[in-house]
């Protein structure tokens, strides 16, 4: 009798610990949750509203237009860098990779036609992608130092087949994509929503997305649950080579005159927008509506800086104190996460 008594004291704290850890994982996620939306809608609310109140012409039709085409394609781009950086990688290519797009892509089209030198262009970044996620999984090396190789390689083959001197398209029906619209909102900015909706449902409703999570969070125990881990990590780098070749022809399109240096800096931008988006360096849930405002709010700043005539160097500052509040934010994050889990 003292037995049975025993065992069912046992097995009632065994459940009563239980339901404790499931309450405080629970209380982790919801406030995970909450502070990501903080992190991107505090920052974004300030930037519009100081903006529309303080800086001329910020609010015009001409500027939101302007504004919605360039946070656009930053947005298409940083949709992969989202992805990469969810399975725990990094691409330090894509600014490079997207000029080598830019670059053939304009030469194709002059050569050919619109239509060959889009899907050329999409192509070749889909390739370019998938040679980076081969370099990190077949060669094992270190993804910051791959991708760091491979970004002098792509923008050192743009300067190569441009031999340093800008190309200008000549298809007026290829240059007047970027400013195109649909009801009065510019064509690149409904592609953007459209891709990061596919991108979304992807990554949160079908099994590709709960693997991405899954190798994010922990690849061993992702691996030892039967999970792909290296087509996974390939499918990361093939997508963001694909968003960087979609982003790269938009931006062809937009520029009509093209050089090799474009894009120089997009990867801190793409690294900027996803951590302040919410989707954290160490891998993890992807936040794609996330990257999409985080893409806003950097067009916004710099819009705001145009506008108001100050230097360009001082983008690079802004640039680098929102990083710098975008990884302060995510490391807040997993350590309040972290005490709330072990009940601290």
């Amino acid at each position: 009798m003292s037995e049975s008594r025993q065992t069912s004291s046992t097995a009632s704290l065994v459940d009563e610990n239980r339901k404790r850890a499931i309450e405080r994982a629970q209380q982790a996620d919801r406030t995970r949750r909450l502070l990501q939306g903080a992190g991107i809608l505090i920052p974004f609310s300030l930037v519009l509203i100081y903006g529309m109140l303080c800086i001329p012409n910020f609010a015009s039709g001409s500027n939101v237009t302007n504004m919605l085409i360039n946070a656009s394609i930053l947005a298409i781009t940083a949709m992969g860098q989202t992805v990469v950086i969810a399975v725990f990688g990094l691409d330090l290519s894509v600014g490079a990779m997207q000029a080598l797009v830019v670059c053939v892509t304009a030469l194709l089209v002059n050569g050919t036609n619109p239509l060959i030198g889009a899907v050329g262009g999409i192509v070749l970044g889909t390739m370019l992608g998938i040679l980076n996620g081969l370099v990190v999984v077949k060669l094992k090396v270190t993804d910051f130092i791959a991708t760091l190789a491979t970004m002098n390689i792509f923008r050192g083959m743009a300067l190569l087949i441009t031999a340093g001197a800008p190309i200008e398209i000549l298809s007026p029906h290829f240059k007047s994509i970027a400013t195109r619209s649909f009801a009065g909102i510019p064509l690149t900015f409904v592609l953007a929503l459209i891709i990061g909706a596919i991108t979304w449902f992807v990554m949160e409703r079908m099994p590709v997305g709960k693997h991405v999570v899954a190798v994010g969070d922990n690849a061993l125990s992702a691996r030892d649950s039967g999970i792909n881990v290296v087509g996974i990590l390939l499918k990361g780098y093939a997508f963001c080579g694909m968003t960087a070749g979609i982003a790269g022809v938009l931006l062809a399109s937009q520029l009509g005159t093209i050089n090799a240096t474009v894009s120089t800096g997009l990867e801190l931008q793409t690294i900027a927008v996803v951590v302040i988006g919410g989707t954290s360096m160490f891998g993890g849930h992807p936040r794609i509506v996330g990257t999409l405002l985080g893409s806003v709010l950097l067009t916004m700043i710099y819009s705001g800086l145009n506008i108001l005539n100050i230097p360009s160097f001082y983008q690079y500052i802004a640039l680098g104190v929102l990083l710098v509040f975008a990884l302060s934010v995510d490391s807040a994050q997993r350590a309040t996460v972290v005490r709330l889990f072990k009940g601290r």
